[in-house]
Parts: C-alpha cells; sequence; structure tokens
C-alpha cells in the first residue's frame, strides 16, 4: 500500500507525494493523504496540484524544517572494507553503539515527527547482525528507506528475507589500484549481488567516488553498468573529509582536471539517464521508486531559498553511538554535535539543538565573493563549516579544493553548453 509522508510546518504541509517529487502544500490536504496512509483513499485520485504552495512564507531566522526531510542513522561503524576516502572512517565499532532495540526506536521518532525519508548505513550495514530486522523494520513506516551498502556482504538469504522492493545504493568505491576486491573489472562479485536483487524484486542505485586511483576505471565502470542493464553510476567528487585526511594522496590536483573533465563527458555523454524512474502505474506494486534524488531537490531548493545550508535545517545524521549531528561532514569532524538519543528525543534534539550551526548562513563565508565560481553563478555546496574548516582552516572560509573549484566550473559550462544545444538526457543500451 502507497503512504505519504509528511509533517506540517509554519510555510504549510510538505509531502513526499507518489510522484516522487517533494513539495509545500496547503494544510487542507491532510485529511486527503491521511485516508490514502490509512487504505480509505487511492493515492492516484489527489489533485496534488491543487493544493501546492509555490512561495511558502517562512521564518529566516535559524530556519529549519519541523523535522528533517532526510535523516540518515548509521547502524553500526563496523566495515568489511578500508576504503582510503571513507567519509565515515569505517573500520571497527564505536565505543557503545545502539542497540537494535534503540535503532528500532530511533526509526519510530523519525516517523512520528514526520521524517520523509530514510537513509541505513554502515559502516557497512550489513555487517550489523540484526541488519534485515532493522531495515524491514524501517520499511512498515510511511517515510521512504534506502539502504546504502557496498554489496560485499550481502547474500540470497538476505535478500529473501527482506520485504520486497527495498532500495538499495551500491557504490563502486572498492575501487582501487590492485582491484583486489572487484575481482578485476568484470565486478564478479557485484554482478553476483545485482542479479540477486532483481531476482528477488529490490530496486537498486550505483555510484561511484572519483578518486585519482579509479579515474582510470570510471568510464569502463559507466559501460559495465549500461551493458549489463545496470543503472548507470552517479559521478561523485571524493572530499577531503574522513579516511581522505590520512591519504591526501587520493585527492585529484589541478593537474589532472583535462582527463576528468573529459572522462566526465564521455561519462554523461554516452551513459546518462534521468536518475528518476516514474513509479508503477499499479499501486500494489510499489517498488523500483528511486525518490532520495528527488528529496536531496527540495532540500537544496530550500538553500536556495533561504541562503542557509540543508544540513542541519532539512538533513540530520544519527551516528551509530547515537550522536545526531546536522550531516556526515559533520559528523565526521565531530563539529556541532546537537544531542545524544540517550539522553534526549529526537523531536527535543531537532528543534533545540542545533542553534549554533543554524545561525550560520552563507552570507558568512565571505571568500566566496572573489571566488571565480561564485563569479560565474554556479550554486557551491562548499560553503559547509565542516570541509571549509579541513581546506582553509575555517570554518567559514572555503570549502572546495582548488580542483573542485575548476571542476565545478568546467563541468557547469559543459551542461550549459548541451542546454543550449538543446540536448536531452538519454541512456544507450549496448547489446
Amino acid at each position: 500500500m502507497v503512504k505519504i509522508p509528511y509533517q506540517i510546518n509554519d510555510g504549510g504541509l510538505v509531502g513526499l507525494i507518489p510522484t516522487g517529487k517533494v513539495h509545500f502544500f496547503e494544510e487542507t490536504i491532510q485529511p486527503l493523504l491521511d485516508e490514502v496512509n490509512n487504505g480509505t483513499r487511492n493515492a492516484s485520485s489527489i489533485n496534488y496540484h491543487e493544493y501546492m504552495i509555490e512561495e511558502p512564507l517562512v521564518d529566516l531566522d535559524k530556519f529549519h524544517l519541523s523535522a528533517p526531510a532526510i535523516a540518515f542513522i548509521e547502524t553500526t561503524n563496523l566495515c568489511n572494507l578500508r576504503c582510503k576516502h571513507c567519509y565515515a572512517n569505517s573500520a571497527l565499532k564505536r565505543p557503545n553503539e545502539m542497540s537494535t532495540d534503540l535503532i528500532k526506536e530511533t526509526i519510530d521518532q523519525l516517523a512520528e515527527v514526520g521524517v520523509l525519508q530514510l537513509f541505513l548505513s554502515g559502516g557497512e550495514i550489513f555487517a550489523h547482525k540484526d541488519a534485515v530486522e532493522i531495515i524491514n523494520y524501517a520499511r512498515t513506516k510511511p517515510f521512504y528507506t534506502q539502504v546504502f551498502t557496498n554489496g560485499m556482504l550481502i547474500t540470497e538469504e538476505k535478500l529473501k528475507a527482506l520485504t520486497p522492493n527495498t532500495s538499495f545504493f551500491i557504490s563502486f568505491d572498492t575501487a582501487d589500484p590492485e582491484r583486489t576486491i572487484r575481482g578485476g573489472m568484470d565486478f564478479p562479485k557485484l554482478r553476483e549481488k545485482f542479479e540477486l536483487m532483481k531476482k528477488y524484486g529490490h530496486a537498486f542505485r550505483t555510484a561511484i567516488s572519483v578518486h585519482r586511483y579509479n579515474l582510470d576505471d570510471a568510464e569502463e565502470i559507466f559501460e559495465w553498468c549500461v551493458n549489463n542493464g545496470y543503472p548507470r553510476p552517479q559521478w561523485l567528487e571524493t572530499h577531503p573529509i574522513g579516511r581522505a585526511l590520512l591519504h591526501p594522496d587520493i585527492l585529484l590536483q589541478p593537474e589532472h582536471i583535462s582527463k576528468s573533465i573529459e572522462t566526465y563527458k564521455r561519462c554523461m555523454d554516452k551513459f546518462s539517464k534521468p536518475e528518476y524512474e516514474a513509479p508503477p502505474k499499479d499501486e500494489s506494486k510499489e517498488a523500483t521508486r528511486m525518490f532520495s534524488l528527488e528529496t536531496i531537490k527540495f532540500c537544496q531548493k530550500l538553500e536556495r531559498a533561504t541562503n542557509q545550508e540543508k544540513c542541519g535545517r532539512s538533513i540530520a545524521y544519527i551516528n551509530s553511538a547515537g550522536d545526531v549531528y546536522p550531516c556526515s561532514n559533520c559528523m565526521s569532524n565531530e563539529d556541532f554535535l546537537a544531542g545524544n538519543l540517550r539522553e534526549h528525543s529526537f523531536a527535543d534534539i531537532w528543534s533545540g539543538g542545533f542553534d549554533e550551526f543554524r545561525s550560520i548562513t552563507f552570507d558568512d563565508f565571505k571568500s566566496c565573493q572573489s571566488c571565480s565560481v561564485y563569479q560565474e553563478d554556479i550554486w557551491c555546496q562548499f560553503r559547509c563549516p565542516p570541509l571549509a574548516k579541513n581546506v582553509s582552516k575555517d570554518k567559514l572560509g572555503c570549502g572546495a579544493t582548488e580542483y573542485l573549484q575548476i571542476f565545478m566550473i568546467e563541468a557547469n559550462r559543459y551542461w550549459e553548453q548541451r542546454k543550449q544545444e538543446g540536448y536531452t538526457l538519454k541512456l544507450e543500451m549496448h547489446k
């Protein structure tokens, strides 16, 4: 049965509707959503556009939604891999990790406050002995759940035991010069996992965190996915956070930009397609809904509208010890800790624990005025206190390395040119 997660805000009701879009709505839609959620109304019978609010009135002073649109729960920091770029420095369990009961209680609290999307992660989530139980429990809630995993510990038994249509986000981050984990460029282990996911009716997205030692593999990874009928990877840049600070040699440098941007262009030209896949017409087949990007886009729209970062305002990160942070970057740096779930409810932490972080606006990042990214009117995600601290030694400095600044400019010019040419994203299937 389709359920529509929503939360009540000063500017109106915020809901994630069956198209995958997130919007502000007039509160008069609430009884209709409740009918959908209790099974007495078909979700497709509602004219959602009739209730949409295009310009909600909100308080900009330390702006935040009444609950995160997106919440992360790190179930354990235990991981079977030691990726050099890992933002969480995942390896061993944290001291005093949350029990399964506390994780489930946290899931209850997130559902109660009106979270729209839940990401379950690690470490490696399937290194947790109760991973299946936790995932299945989250799937009983109104919000949409996605599971972050490296895929290596997934078994047929676990996939069979999971609630059908579970959504996964699987990374090729294990790419390394020796290729020991992937077993060569044929990725036999991931191929096995992907085929098992399809067998048991689960959905998945893929990604690659691009760095110095897998840049040469990126295009081949894209092509392998497309040739095998798997979702093409999302191109992610490796940032100076977490374990990457201990291995700065993996970070791409300005001298790599020509090779990097040309590889990026070829991957986008040859293999791109819209990330969002429309939900099935038959609402009983809830499957293949990949709404995470739509929820993230909504959070990014809030950033632009309020001039304030989305983290701590529409996003929250809970690590395996129960500590609550604005985002994964803050967690990695142990900056802006808002509280612990053993001491306070999530609702109390969300309402009162983020004041220091929420007092920062984009206007406080003074170096932006002289930045070429800013001058080309490119929206920048690096006005981020923990990244700025790592890159420029100033929480209100620039969080982008010189390479990332150049990459943003070149990638934006590429997409602007494609837009002018009337370019449409498409997927070329190779048989």
